[in-house]
This record gives structure tokens, sequence and C-alpha cells, in this order.
């Protein structure tokens, strides 16, 4: 509890004075389109506490030079709901305990600078070194506004319905009809890369009964079309959600199934 309590006793004292096990690379081909899976990080461990099997990633934000990445975490067996970590890109399975829960929202507000909102009621608003060999609170202050960047933003209709389009098609479901099947698939969430060159797809499966199953996510070629699946889990699964996919400054796409965290880097060809 060192490393949490260290942070937690100094977030709080600035307050007062404020206040008063993966598969290797994949590669995934499709006419025009390559796109090359790679893990970055299984999060194993977060501070000093151990994760159980339950816990999941629910939304990621990968640092603009690429030097880590910071995650908001759910660990139901443990009575967690939206914890925040942070883990380097070099692969390590032990990562950083920046709020243990209720966190809010989070973003980079600066160079290795990590920002967020947690907290009920007006909640508090905390910046931390990213790069620091422990984590330290560097501003603790009241509410504040959060940047358009650190919230969802309107899905391109547009290039959510083509991609729709080509799922009807490889699914065999006419104008979203299936045939021969009780499972509809629908792409439920885009992501748009720098430069709307790119966009990762995140596509689940309805069975009739209100149960989404299959999620799938999908890297495209907006210019020509083409998109290829680049990940999936099979039946009634939350780990791999459309929240926790984010495109990087590199260009790579940046997401997480269940408690790891991998890098997709799409070429055309």
């Amino acid at each position: 509890m060192r490393r949490r309590s260290s942070l937690w006793v100094g977030i709080s004292a600035m307050l007062a004075g404020c206040t008063s096990g993966q598969d290797s690379t994949k590669a995934s081909v499709a006419s025009g389109l390559t796109a090359t899976a790679s893990p970055l990080a299984t999060i194993s461990i977060v501070g000093i506490d151990t994760l159980s099997d339950s816990a999941w990633i629910r939304r990621l934000q990968p640092e603009p030079d690429g030097g880590s990445v910071a995650f908001l975490f759910a660990d139901p067996a443990k009575g967690i709901t939206r914890g925040l970590g942070l883990v380097e890109s070099s692969g390590q399975s032990v990562a950083q305990l920046a709020w243990p829960d209720s966190v809010r929202t989070f973003w980079w507000s600066g160079a290795h600078q990590l920002s967020f909102t947690a907290g009920t009621g007006q909640g508090v608003r905390v910046v931390v070194d990213a790069h620091a060999a422990q984590l330290e609170a560097l501003a603790v202050t009241g509410p504040a506004s959060v940047p358009e960047s650190a919230t969802a933003g309107t899905p391109n209709a547009a290039a959510l319905s083509r991609a729709q389009a080509f799922i009807d098609s490889i699914r065999v479901q006419p104008e979203g009809t299936p045939q021969g099947s009780t499972l509809r698939y629908r792409a439920d969430s885009i992501v748009l890369a720098p430069g709307d060159t790119f966009a990762a797809v995140h596509v689940v499966a309805n069975d009739g009964h209100g149960t989404t199953v299959n999620p799938t996510w999908y890297l495209a070629h907006l210019p020509s079309g083409h998109m290829q699946a680049i990940d999936s889990l099979t039946g009634q699964a939350k780990g791999l959600p459309p929240s926790a996919g984010q495109w990087g400054v590199d260009g790579a796409f940046y997401y997480a199934k269940e408690r790891s965290i991998w890098r997709a880097q799409p070429k055309t060809h």
C-alpha cells in the first residue's frame, strides 16, 4: 500500500491547503489494407494490488509521445468500478496506480502530465507526472472544466453507415436482416484517426433478446472502403468495449482486451 498511500496522503494534504497470457503479434490482411496488432502489456498488478480475473479495462488514452498508456479499469471482485492506472509501453505487467476509484474522466494536459477528475459531488481535478518513478500530484484543484478532447465525440454518421454496409455484406444480412442466423451484427461505434484516412470500427451482434455478443474491432481505410478485423471475443463479453479504443498521434490504434492493452498499426499497399 506504500505507493498508493503516499500519493493519496500527498493529495489530501494539498487539498487541505487549497480548499481548507496473450497471443503474439497478429497480422490481418485485406485487399489494399494490412493491419498488424501486437500486445503492449497485460495488466496483472496495479500499484501493489494484484487484479482479479474479473478485472477489465473500460477506457484508455495513449500518451502523445507513446511512452505510456493511461487506463480506466474495473475490478468487480474487489469493488473497484473506475480506478485509474498508468503503464509504460515497454510491456511491463505492473502498472502504477494514479487514483483508486471514482475517476470521472482523464486526459493528457501537457508533456508527461496526466490530468483527471475524480470524486462525487463537485469532485476534484488532479495533475500527475506520468514519468515519475513514483506518482506524485503536481497540482490539485477544485472542479474544473474538462476539455472537449476528453469527452466522447459525435460519431461520423457517413463513415458508420459505410461500415454497416460492409458488415451487412460479409455477414449476409441485407439491409440488416440476418439470413440463416439469429444474430444481427451492427457497427455501434467508430473512432476516426487523425487525418481521417483510417478509422476503427467496433461491431457487436444482437441475439434478438437484447443480449450483445461477439464484440469485434475492425480497422477501415476510408478512401477505399476496405475493412479488416483485428481482434474479437466470442460470446457475451464486456472485455472488448468500444470505449477502450483510441488512436495515438503515432498513427496506431490502441485498444483494450480484458486486462491487456494492444497496439494495431494499419498500412495500405
